[in-house]
C-alpha cells in the first residue's frame, strides 16, 4: 500500500446515523503522540462532504481544545446552512465523550467553473526541483507524518542542519506523495497543515509548537507533479505566532491557503 492509498484507507469515515460518523485515528499522521492537525481535519471534512449537498471542500476553521489520541473517534455533525452553491456545517470531534475539536466547514462544487481570477502576485520563483533536499527520515526524529509525505526544502530552508544565525522564519519546499500520485482536495487539507514549523528554520528545534486554531482554504484541484509550498511565521507576541501557508501547483494556480495560531513552547 502507498502513502496516498494508506491516506485514503486512514481518512475512511462510517456513516452510523443522519449526523453521527465513526472512524478511527491512525498514527501514520501523528504528530509526537498525538494526530497532526490537518489530518484530524480531513476525518471532518471527509465526515462533511458525505453529510453535505456540496461534496468539494472550500473553507474549513477549525479550534483544537485537547490533544486527539490515536483510535477510535465520534464525528457528529451538525448542518448551518446551504445554498445553491455553497453548504455549511459544523463539527464536533469526540473522543471518551469529550469534545477535543470543534470544526466549521464550507463546501462547494469545483466542477462548475468561474473564471474571474486575480491575482496581485506572480507564482513564486521557486528554484528546480533538483537542487532541493528530501528531508531524510530518521525514526524518533522526524514525526510520522514525514514518512508519508516526500518535502523537498529549497537551500535556504533546511532547517535541520543548516546555520541558523542568518536564517528567516520562511520554509519554501515542495510537497507532494512520495510516490508522484495525483493530489486530490481532500490531500491539499492535510497538505496545507503538514510543512514543520516554519520558526524552525530561524531558531531550530526549539519545542513543541501546539496548534489553538487553524482555517485552510482549497482554491481548486491541482494539476499534476509537485506543488509549491511556501510557510512561514512573521510575527511571535507573548509566546503565540502564526503559521501562514500557500500552495501552487505546477501549473501556476493558486490551490491551497491555511493560517494557523500556535503557542511556541521553548524547551527548558
Amino acid at each position: 500500500m502507498n502513502s496516498k492509498e494508506l491516506f485514503v484507507r486512514d481518512t475512511t469515515v462510517i456513516k452510523q446515523s443522519d449526523n453521527l460518523f465513526t472512524a478511527e485515528v491512525s498514527e501514520n499522521w501523528s504528530i509526537g503522540n498525538t494526530a497532526n492537525g490537518g489530518y484530524s481535519m480531513t476525518l471532518a471534512a471527509k465526515a462533511m462532504s458525505e453529510f453535505l449537498e456540496h461534496k468539494d471542500p472550500l473553507s474549513i476553521s477549525a479550534h483544537y481544545l485537547d490533544r486527539v489520541d490515536f483510535g477510535s473517534t465520534e464525528l457528529h455533525v451538525t448542518h448551518l446552512s446551504s445554498s445553491k452553491s455553497l453548504s455549511t456545517a459544523r463539527v464536533e470531534f469526540i473522543q471518551d465523550n469529550k469534545i477535543k475539536i470543534i470544526f466549521i466547514g464550507t463546501f462547494t462544487d469545483f466542477s462548475f467553473k468561474n473564471d474571474l481570477n486575480i491575482y496581485e502576485r506572480d507564482v513564486p520563483n521557486f528554484p528546480e526541483y533538483n537542487s532541493c533536499e528530501v528531508i531524510p527520515y530518521k525514526e524518533g526524529f522526524n514525526p510520522k507524518l514525514d514518512k508519508n509525505i516526500e518535502k523537498a526544502y529549497a537551500q535556504d530552508s533546511l532547517w535541520w542542519k543548516k546555520d541558523i544565525d542568518n536564517s528567516s522564519s520562511t520554509l519554501n519546499l515542495y510537497m507532494s506523495w512520495p510516490e508522484k500520485d495525483n493530489v486530490d482536495l481532500f490531500d491539499l487539507v492535510l497538505f496545507l497543515d503538514a510543512t514543520t514549523p516554519p520558526i524552525y528554520n530561524k531558531l531550530g528545534t526549539v519545542g513543541w509548537v501546539p496548534t489553538i486554531s487553524l482555517a485552510s482554504h482549497v482554491r481548486g484541484l491541482p494539476s499534476e507533479g509537485p506543488l509549491k509550498v511556501i510557510a512561514k511565521t512573521e510575527f511571535v507576541t507573548g509566546g503565540f505566532m502564526e503559521e501562514d501557508r500557500e500552495i501552487w501547483d505546477s501549473s501556476g494556480k493558486l490551490v491551497g491557503q491555511s493560517k494557523q495560531m500556535a503557542k511556541l513552547r521553548l524547551k527548558k
